[in-house]
């Protein structure tokens, strides 16, 4: 897509060819008040504007949006939503693992199963980058599940043998094949849904992963007590059965989901121009195959940016470290033996599977600021987390630990910002990954909180939770005010234009960042 500026602050990006048979959308506003045209080549647009192009006097029912809608539901909500869970299960069936045996089969003494853990998240620090760019430059749901592939043979060989360095190496490698999930989820989550819809779905994909803290839990407990029956490790047929399952989900992922609405073979030819008129308001369509350069810098100077990169690092330390040290410290500091750890972890996942929905459903249904409601349910969870902290028994801490999952609401917020606020393919694939590697740093730290020599209670690693669950929140606040600022003063620029603020045909579809589209406003 070519952009010609009318003022110097602006240049065209010299990195987009230039095509001869281009075409022209019009003047658009930036959110400066400067006027740009622009134009280009399908090839380089977003790939839904070729279907809106064809929808002059498209018009349908609402009829037909609540059912093209709860058909979009059916198809591929559950699905996601089960891939999603599964994610949660391969990257945290090394802490179940723990309790099973391997730390004593592999000789692990210090710190050597925390780095473990943090492999898993160096990997996937590495190859996040390279990961996001893959899934804008090919078919988007052929490449992930060609990633999801390749993390179901990792998680198999996991059980092959008994080395210390070659398990932490495939640890390593299955981070580097799941640096992939959450972007592929959260682009999909874009395609198809009106950014009033987006907050609701991401909490039904990311709430599944208390369905897999649940059924991994109980599937680790089932393998644990007939330890006895298998003539390998317990540990060793969690991760095979695991492993398989991931392969038969990544091969019904490949045939059963759509690169993008446009090829969708559960929707008629109707039924996607309406997909393509339904998410007009999202300011972004399907999504452009063309890495922009201004688009990428754009994102890493919008503070935003880093506001969400703050928070991703300081959520994860303790979402790591409980997927890591949950069990051992049911084990340890609550007095559970080892199976029961596995057992009396599970009720957290139910919390975290049916609370989340509901506080979604609940926030959208009452049109609730969702920024700011995020931010009011992590500062909840601070009392949460004292309780499990600073709790005087087994019960009040073993309640603290079940409810402090509510925090998993900061992820909704941020997924759900990502597929309806950040418009411009580039920038939303860049400000995601930027997400991303704050999530790998604080996973990485995360672990590391829980030393050895603080067994078994883990005070310090405890206190770390708390202190962390209070500059996300912090994060929340922040982001919820400057986009509050911000949809303000364009309200107030729209009004001083006039006449002038006039939105041109097609120009949610010609992938332009909220910087460059003065029309856009962001969903609070």
């Amino acid at each position: 897509m070519t952009i010609s500026y009318t003022d110097e602050k602006h240049q065209k990006d010299p990195s987009v060819t230039e095509y001869e048979d281009e075409i022209q959308l019009g003047t658009v506003l930036s959110e400066s008040g400067q006027e740009f045209e622009i134009h280009g080549n399908l090839k380089e647009m977003d790939q839904a504007l070729e279907l809106a192009m064809n929808n002059d006097d498209f018009i349908f029912t609402e009829e037909e949006d609540t059912k093209l809608l709860r058909k979009i539901d059916l198809v591929l909500m559950p699905f996601v939503s089960f891939l999603y869970s599964l994610f949660y299960i391969d990257k945290a069936s090394n802490g179940w693992a723990a309790v099973m045996g391997i730390r004593k089969d592999m000789n692990m003494k210090g710190i050597m199963y925390s780095w473990t853990g943090s492999a898993f998240y160096l990997g996937y620090l590495v190859y996040q980058p390279l990961a996001s760019l893959s899934l804008q430059k090919f078919p988007l749901v052929t490449c992930f599940s060609v990633y999801m592939f390749s993390w179901a043979v990792i998680i198999c060989l996991q059980a092959t043998n008994h080395s210390y360095p070659a398990f932490t190496f495939l640890r390593t490698l299955l981070g580097c094949s799941e640096a992939s999930a959450s972007v592929f989820t959260t682009l999909l989550t874009s395609q198809y849904y009106r950014k009033k819809e987006a907050f609701l779905r991401v909490s039904f994909w990311l709430a599944t992963s208390g369905f897999g803290v649940f059924f991994g839990n109980m599937m680790a407990y089932g393998i644990a007590i007939r330890s006895e029956s298998f003539s390998i490790a317990a540990w060793k047929v969690l991760f095979i059965v695991i492993g398989l399952i991931s392969f038969v989900v990544a091969v019904i992922l490949h045939f059963h989901v759509p690169n993008t609405p446009a090829t969708a073979w559960f929707l008629n030819e109707r039924e996607k121009r309406i997909v393509v008129e339904r998410i007009r308001e999202n300011y972004q369509g399907f999504g452009t195959k063309v890495w922009k350069k201004h688009q990428f810098f754009e994102a890493v100077l919008d503070i935003k940016t880093w506001v969400f990169f703050i928070y991703a690092v300081a959520f994860n330390i303790p979402n790591s470290a409980l997927a890591s040290f949950g069990s051992i410290l049911l084990s340890t500091d609550f007095g559970y033996s080892s199976t029961d750890a596995l057992l009396y972890g599970a009720p957290q996942g139910v919390v975290e599977f049916l609370c989340l929905p509901a506080i979604a459903y609940a926030i959208q249904k009452f049109n609730l600021p969702r920024l700011l409601s995020t931010a009011v349910v992590i500062t909840i969870c601070i009392t949460f987390a004292c309780m499990l902290a600073f709790g005087k028994n087994s019960g009040t801490k073993l309640a603290g630990y079940y409810l402090l999952y509510l925090m998993q609401i900061g992820p909704i917020g941020s997924f759900s910002y990502f597929a309806s606020n950040v418009p411009g393919y580039t920038k939303k694939i860049t400000v995601t990954s930027v997400y991303l590697v704050g999530y790998c740093v604080g996973s990485l730290v995360g672990p590391q909180t829980f030393a050895t020599k603080d067994a078994p209670h883990y005070t310090p690693a405890k206190i770390a939770i708390v202190v962390c669950i209070c500059v996300a929140a912090g994060c929340f606040y922040t982001l919820w005010l400057i986009c509050y600022m911000e949809n303000k003063a364009r309200d107030k620029k729209a009004i001083d234009l006039g006449d002038k603020y006039c939105a041109p045909k097609n120009i949610e579809f010609s992938d332009l960042t909220s910087t460059e589209n003065i029309y856009f406003r962001y969903t609070l």
